[in-house]
């Protein structure tokens, strides 16, 4: 009971008045001892006491405990057009109006925060260099995209595009010729990838393309594609003229495949691809 006190701002006032109540009877019983001018006063002390209990409740105790729910719906999405204490202007309005203005600076920190996490969520799933998203992106969407299709039957394919002696151009053009090549590469690519495919810069001077609902033969056209467009392009930096660039095309196409599986074996048709000269396309199967 004493914690329930404690506790309860309400039990407390109760508490005081209930005493105030006995203590009046007791002075009252000691002052008159008739019992009709006790009756009376008890009676009238009572009355007194309610009506304070009713005024006390409205005045402070039912606004504390409008004050407590609004500073638990801090942050969250409850309504709160029932809570209107802010007219007030004695303290209980001040406390309303220092809590809802705590509220909308709580909302303005978690909008900036959730658009500070989506940027850097964005920037830790995009290459800085090309602007295509990475390997990161790849190994935490990529499942996905296999789950669906497995759950669909449709096939998958998985192409790795290697630039073909891409040290050679760093050495010989210099680095920054090098990001330039790469740059260009990524928007050749980005033509021959549809909005739902996965296009990644794998690492390096290698890229990812992860194609939907595309088989063996479809992956194999495309792959050609590619191949002919990264080696027909035009690159300049600054006065180093034309920088030749090719690539090495391994692919790997199936159903109910692994992503892993399905890039261990087109990067195996990569190095199969560097192996019968370079500048040409290798399909896995």
């Amino acid at each position: 009971m004493i914690s329930v006190i404690k506790r309860s701002l309400a039990a407390q006032i109760a508490t005081i008045l209930t005493t105030s109540l006995l203590a009046g009877a007791a002075a009252f019983a000691l002052i008159f001892p008739q019992p009709a001018a006790i009756t009376a006063g008890l009676s009238t002390l009572l009355l007194i006491l309610l009506a304070l209990w009713f005024l006390l409740r409205h005045l402070i105790i039912q606004p504390i405990l409008e004050l407590q729910k609004l500073a638990r719906k801090i942050g969250s999405d409850e309504d709160r057009t029932s809570i209107k204490l802010s007219n007030r202007r004695d303290e209980i309005g001040s406390l309303s109006r220092t809590l809802l203005a705590t509220e909308k600076e709580v909302k303005r920190q978690q909008q900036e925060l959730t658009s500070l996490a989506g940027k850097m969520d964005k920037e830790r799933r995009h290459d800085p260099l090309t602007t295509l998203h990475n390997r990161r992106h790849l190994y935490m969407e990529g499942p996905k995209q296999f789950s669906m299709a497995q759950r669909l039957g449709y096939e998958i394919s998985v192409m790795m595009i290697d630039l073909d002696h891409f040290k050679h151009i760093n050495d010989t053009y210099g680095h920054p010729a090098g990001d330039k090549v790469l740059i260009e590469v990524a928007k050749t690519l980005l033509k021959h990838s549809r909005s739902y495919d996965l296009l990644i810069r794998f690492g390096g001077e290698e890229f990812t393309l992860l194609m939907l609902n595309c088989n063996q033969g479809q992956s194999l056209q495309i792959a050609q594609r590619i191949r002919e467009d990264i080696e027909s392009m035009k690159i300049y930096y600054e006065d180093t003229g034309h920088i030749p660039v090719t690539c090495s095309i391994g692919v790997s196409s199936g159903k109910n495949l692994e992503m892993g599986q399905m890039i261990q074996a087109a990067d195996e048709a990569v190095y199969k691809a560097k192996s019968a000269g370079r500048n040409c396309v290798h399909h896995a199967g």
